[in-house]
């Protein structure tokens, strides 16, 4: 059991260091899904909450998800810095919803899994 929440926890850390990378990157080395922005981002997201809720049950919902949002936000304003990059008010709701969901899946996984 012990192995499994570490092997987790680095997993929803390379996460939240890859939702960083991935936000920052110029315009021009970006590559795109074909989903959507909206909803890579809300991908991204959601993953990476469900795996951080997981993680640290002890934690709650909420640090997680205020957290992530919080975050979200920060590497929004910090696109800006990035060439041909933008911070925009509709990508950072979207990884909003996506951490709501991720949060809402963890928590009803964790209560199947304790069954």
């Amino acid at each position: 059991m012990a192995f499994a929440i570490g092997l987790l926890r680095v997993t929803a850390w390379f996460c939240v260091v890859l939702l960083a990378v991935l936000s920052l990157l110029p315009a021009d080395d970006m590559v795109r899904t074909g989903i959507g922005g909206h909803f890579e981002h809300a991908l991204a997201y959601a993953g990476t909450a469900f795996l951080l809720r997981l993680s640290y049950p002890d934690w709650g919902w909420q640090k997680p998800a205020i957290g992530l949002v919080i975050y979200a936000g920060a590497l929004e304003v910090l696109q800006s810095m990035s060439a041909g990059r933008h911070p925009a008010v509709e990508d950072w709701l979207a990884g909003a919803a996506g951490v709501l969901v991720g949060i809402c899946a963890a928590i009803i996984a964790d209560k199947l899994w304790r069954r």
